[in-house]
């Protein structure tokens, strides 16, 4: 596959997860621990590696999000971006190409995310949240398996026949 045509069938694989996530968290609420887009910035960011794929995928993720949700337009855009660029400062220290790595990583991903939404909600939005540490693990539990699939579909979906 041709690296245009890759990077267009990885562009549309991102925006149906975003759709997806979507449906997801209006219909079927106890899936809302679930974060599809998240796991999309992850897969382009270390399928890429490049540091602004990283920032731009993350942007117009989190821009997207934003946008189809209900909350403060800018925090899901910071939190993709900033848990982005972490995937990619470790994908350049560690190899994160094997099954236990990306596990660990998608599992890191989804707390560090989950707690910095959290930390923005109580700073900008002047909330008063507690953090639930069962459902925090839980949420990163989830990610992490369901991340695993989805990387392992974007992989076949986007490999050359050659490989």
């Amino acid at each position: 596959m041709s690296g245009f045509l890759r990077d267009l069938v990885l562009i549309v694989l991102v925006l149906v997860l975003l759709a997806l996530q979507l449906v997801l968290n209006r219909y079927v609420s106890w899936l809302s621990m679930l974060d599809l887009p998240l796991i999309a910035v992850l897969y382009l960011t270390l399928s890429k590696e490049s540091l602004v794929w990283t920032v731009l995928s993350g942007t117009g993720v989190g821009f997207l999000q934003d946008s189809l949700s209900l909350g403060a337009m800018g925090m899901n855009g910071f939190t993709k971006i900033s848990v982005s660029f972490l995937a990619y400062l470790a994908n350049s220290v560690f190899a994160i190409d094997r099954l236990a790595a990306r596990w660990i990583m998608l599992f890191l991903a989804s707390v560090v995310a989950t707690l910095m939404l959290f930390l923005l909600r109580v700073l900008f939005l002047n909330r008063e949240e507690v953090v639930d540490v069962k459902q925090l693990l839980a949420m990163g539990l989830v990610n992490a398996c369901m991340g695993l699939a989805i990387f392992y579909l974007f992989d076949r979906m986007t490999r050359d026949s050659n490989d």
